[in-house]
């Protein structure tokens, strides 16, 4: 049996060390790289889900890799969506005046008392 002098066996057990180093920092990459897919798994839900709440918005819009990113973009994009909402319902109330009948237009504004001789003058 050969005995090893003290310098060999302390490179020995650097060595050792080192292989379990070496093995513990794997773990930790393939658990990193675990967590990395289940964020990305979450925040691809949150953006199906935050589309799928407003479906009048293109998810497109929605955009970033964290949450804070994504909901951000999602609400950008919401008071883009609410700002274009008022803009068409202010044109839509614009292009029909109030009080004047789709029927009736053309022929003038006409009072009620005209309006009476007309439906009676009908009969």
């Amino acid at each position: 049996m050969t005995t090893m002098d003290p310098e060999e066996l302390q490179a020995q057990d650097a060595l050792l060390e080192l292989e379990e180093l070496r093995a513990q920092l794997a773990e930790r990459d393939e658990a990193l790289a675990a967590a990395r897919e289940a964020h990305a798994r979450a925040i691809a839900r949150l953006r199906e889900a935050l589309a799928a709440a407003e479906p009048a918005l293109d998810p497109a819009l929605l955009s970033g890799d964290t949450v804070e990113a994504l909901e951000a973009s999602y609400a950008a994009a919401k008071e883009t969506l609410a700002r274009i909402r008022e803009a068409v319902r202010r044109e839509a109330a614009a292009a029909v005046p109030a009080g004047v009948a789709l029927r009736q237009q053309g022929r003038g504004a006409m009072s009620a008392i005209e309006k009476i001789r007309a439906g009676l003058a009908g009969r």
